[in-house]
């Protein structure tokens, strides 16, 4: 190699190491983008060390692993600041949340971070209010999913009662979200409405909710003073009061109709009319205003004002927001998968409702579970049918009532058609208990060693048809011998299952959307005693479900019996 070679060779190598070191010093003074000292602010902030702003912050272990996961990206602020578009989103929502209590922490947090806004920020405030917007949104979109009620509380309170050998249960339904995965998502609007519960009601108890709000502004309704009866024809000061408390709830409308059969109170009947102002009077335009509230608040519906009628009408309008408010954050803990069609039981109010395209296509009186032995409230899926079935008693009943019946009575078996097997199977051998000596099983000391079934017949406690969503509570809707018993308002008889009312009508329901169902073959079949079980290939979900509150076809609230005493064990936290 030449000497020239080399030289170049030589001028090329610093040539290479000057163009390097040029370019390193290049890099090091090229400006640190916004997003870059963001995401480093970010980091510093929750990196440090006993922090006085993260001690103020709630959910700051999962905000923590949040931003560590998204690589400290910001959600809220730009080079611009904050982004406002989305912030007011946030404000307008929180705003306009009605269940949100006005001492909770998202109101008061979001008041804060208003007020800090108004003023000058630095860049390390901005950061921090980064942290403080998502901790905000985290506990709003808890809120929204969630609602207020404290459940650890309640479940405790289920608890108790089955030490009182009351077997309440409840299940929840978790919505389908991750609130990690929703505070990404750049449209609030869009997110908050695809949580938003869209059915049991959800929409049409808010606006209830606005309506009952209204009220308490205007200063509600007073209460009505004491008095023993008042009906068709009665007269006084009372009927004035009772007037203005239905007109207040909406309940009292002006009509044509007003003629008065009989006028009471009155010392002399025959000048009432011109004596007695015609407001005093109990005419049939408030006869059709007590019998409207006494509908919408499940109620003997008669028309007459007993003491019954007369403590629901002095609810105050603030226990009434109150059980709104529950039953808002119950139906947030609901299935909100959308179903081309669906049933609800709702248990307080006594009824089976049949869903198609979110219509009530179908509905029937029903009956629940006694406050001894309430029905659970679950989802599950109908998959068959059985015609003529079998009641197999379940061993608590036996212990619990057959064998104090049969202490008392060695007649009693046969007498209600009950028939002790060997097995749970129904070609299982039948034993003849006329020698047992019942006393053995009283306590509970010994086991009952048979089992006790009802086979199909007119007196069978099933009926001639059950619907089984199979579950845990070994629950599920059928027929009944006890026809009666739907004549009354308040419906809670049995041991925990749904009976119908008209059962057919599900059966037919059920066979339009499954075709290897034949309604006339199974018709035909119902006719005996032939026990047949009928495969459902499209399961239908079931919620049997506990509101209290509702809206009915006329777009009136309606409040349910409490039957379980439910809503006064539950309670709402100030979140």
């Amino acid at each position: 190699m030449g000497i020239n070679t080399k030289i170049l060779i030589i001028i090329s190598l610093l040539s290479t190491i000057a163009f390097a070191t040029s370019t390193k010093e290049s890099n090091s003074t090229k400006p640190i983008t916004f997003e870059e000292e963001t995401k480093e602010s970010l980091k510093k902030i929750f990196s440090t060390k006993n922090s006085q702003f993260l001690k103020k912050i709630t959910h700051k272990k999962f905000l923590k692993k949040f931003y560590r996961n998204n690589n400290y990206e910001s959600i809220w602020i730009n080079k611009n600041g904050i982004n406002q578009k989305k912030y007011k989103q946030l404000v307008v929502h929180i705003e306009n949340d009605l269940t949100l209590d006005n001492k909770s922490r998202i109101i008061q947090h979001n008041q804060q971070l208003q007020q800090k806004l108004e003023n000058n920020l630095t860049k390390e405030d901005l950061y921090k209010v980064e942290i403080s917007l998502s901790s905000l949104y985290y506990d709003f979109l808890e809120h929204s999913l969630y609602g207020e009620i404290e459940w650890k509380s309640f479940s405790r309170k289920l608890h108790s009662l089955k030490r009182q050998k009351i077997n309440a249960s409840w299940l929840r339904t978790k919505a389908p979200y991750k609130i990690s995965t929703l505070l990404m998502q750049p449209d609030i609007n869009r997110t908050l409405e695809a949580i938003r519960p869209k059915k049991f009601g959800y929409d049409l108890l808010q606006e209830s909710l606005k309506k009952l709000y209204k009220i308490k502004v205007d200063g509600g309704w007073k209460k009505l003073g004491y008095f023993k009866r008042l009906e068709l024809g009665s007269s006084g000061d009372m009927v004035i009061q009772l007037r203005e408390r239905l007109t207040y709830s909406g309940d009292y409308k002006e009509c044509n109709n007003t003629t008065v059969k009989s006028l009471k109170n009155s010392d002399n009947n025959q000048s009432a009319e011109a004596k007695i102002d015609k407001k005093a009077v109990f005419g049939e335009c408030l006869n059709i205003a007590v019998k409207r509230f006494q509908k919408r608040h499940g109620l003997v519906v008669d028309g007459v004002v007993g003491s019954g009628t007369r403590k629901v009408l002095n609810v105050s309008v603030d226990e009434k927001i109150k059980t709104v408010l529950l039953n808002i954050d119950r139906i947030k803990w609901l299935p909100r998968t959308e179903n081309e069609r669906y049933i609800i039981v709702n248990i307080p109010e006594f009824m089976l409702y049949y869903i198609e395209d979110e219509k009530v296509k179908k509905s029937l009186k029903v009956i629940v579970g006694d406050k001894r032995h309430p029905t659970p409230i679950f989802n599950e899926k109908i998959s068959y049918i059985v015609l003529n079935p079998y009641w197999k008693v379940p061993e608590g009943i036996v212990r619990r009532e057959i064998v104090p019946h049969m202490i008392k009575n060695p007649n009693y078996l046969k007498r209600q058609g009950l028939q002790a097997h060997t097995t749970w199977s129904e070609r299982s051998p039948i034993v003849n208990v006329s020698n047992l000596y019942w006393e053995d099983y009283l306590t509970g000391g010994q086991k009952f060693p048979y089992r006790l079934m009802q086979p199909p017949g007119p007196r069978n406690a099933l009926g001639k048809i059950k619907f089984k969503f199979p579950n845990r509570f070994a629950v599920y809707l059928h027929d009944t011998p006890t026809r009666y018993l739907f004549k009354r308002t308040v419906r809670a008889f049995s041991h925990g299952c749904v009976r119908l009312s008209n059962p057919e009508q599900l059966l037919t329901t059920i066979s339009t959307f499954n075709k290897d169902i034949n309604l006339t073959k199974a018709t035909k079949i119902l006719k005996g005693k032939r026990k047949v079980q009928l495969n459902v290939a499209n399961k239908l979900p079931i919620h049997l479900v506990y509101l209290t509150a509702g809206v009915n076809s006329e777009n009136e609230l309606e409040f349910r019996n409490d039957i379980y005493r439910y809503d006064k064990f539950m309670k709402r936290i100030i979140r």
